[in-house]
């Protein structure tokens, strides 16, 4: 019995729907396929990737581990402690700050002259309570010499003394230096770094007597550090207060850039 055209109709559209459904399953599976592949590939490129850093981690602590290796090897014990070099940048950023301190007819100013009368007083055994504008920087270096070498010098001897049991041998002083410790030692260090100081003054100083005598800006500056040494850091030090140490050295050393820097500007008279 021949099929009937609605049959042949219905299988038509039996085959166009089961090709359909085929293409459909295969471009699911196909559509799947890519989407695991493209999983996969991610995966894969998120494991080189992160291969690729540990591997760049692993390189530079390698090259940081090199490196502090050869600080060590070099007498550095603590690598970090270099970075205080950078502390440096401080004394030149206080350099305005000392100029600001020692302006005309400020507190500095006042205490910078009584300080120059003072010791024109106590030179002259009380003929005399005041001094020149040009003696003012003689009369801050006598002062700052007087303390340097002379009283502070005898309190590293008195450290030196009573600091070692056996007292303070007067042939080898500076071998028992090694076995101070608390206020002794903090009497020899600080008359040390009062003579490490004293260059960088003695020289502006020199300079500012000779192309500026008498400039009462620079003989404030020239104040301000021997102020600042003698009667704040100096004492601190015996005492063992580290920031008012601290802030002495940063002014007193940028004080004495700071008349350097004013010099440059002019020319010997």
């Amino acid at each position: 019995m021949s099929a009937q055209p609605g049959d042949k109709a219905q299988e038509g559209a039996n085959e166009i729907r089961d090709g359909a459904s085929k293409i459909a399953q295969g471009g699911k599976e196909k559509l799947q396929e890519g989407q695991e592949k493209a999983k996969r590939e991610a995966e894969q490129a998120k494991r080189e990737t992160q291969e690729k850093l540990q591997q760049g981690k692993e390189k530079a602590e390698e090259v940081k581990n090199t490196f502090v290796q050869k600080l060590r090897e070099d007498g550095v014990v603590n690598p970090q402690g270099l970075a205080t070099a950078g502390f440096g940048a401080l004394f030149l950023a206080a350099v305005p700050l000392t100029s600001w301190i020692t302006q005309s007819n400020g507190l500095v100013e006042k205490a910078v002259n009584g300080v120059c009368h003072s010791v024109a007083y106590i030179g002259s055994a009380g003929s005399q309570s005041g001094t020149s504008q040009t003696g003012k920087i003689a009369a801050l270096s006598t002062l700052y010499v007087a303390m340097t070498y002379a009283l502070s010098g005898a309190g590293s001897a008195a450290g030196l003394d009573a600091g070692t049991e056996e007292g303070r041998d007067n042939n080898h002083p500076r071998r028992q230096v090694q076995g101070l410790t608390g206020l002794p030692l903090r009497l020899h260090s600080a008359h040390y770094n009062l003579m490490e100081m004293f260059g960088g003054f003695g020289l502006t100083a020199a300079l500012a007597q000779a192309m500026a005598p008498g400039d009462q800006s620079l003989i404030n500056l020239l104040g301000l550090h021997v102020i600042s040494k003698v009667f704040v850091y100096y004492p601190a030090y015996l005492f063992n207060y580290g920031a008012p140490r601290t802030v002495a050295h940063i002014l007193a050393t940028a004080s004495v850039i700071n008349v350097a820097l004013r010099l440059s500007k002019r020319t010997i008279l």
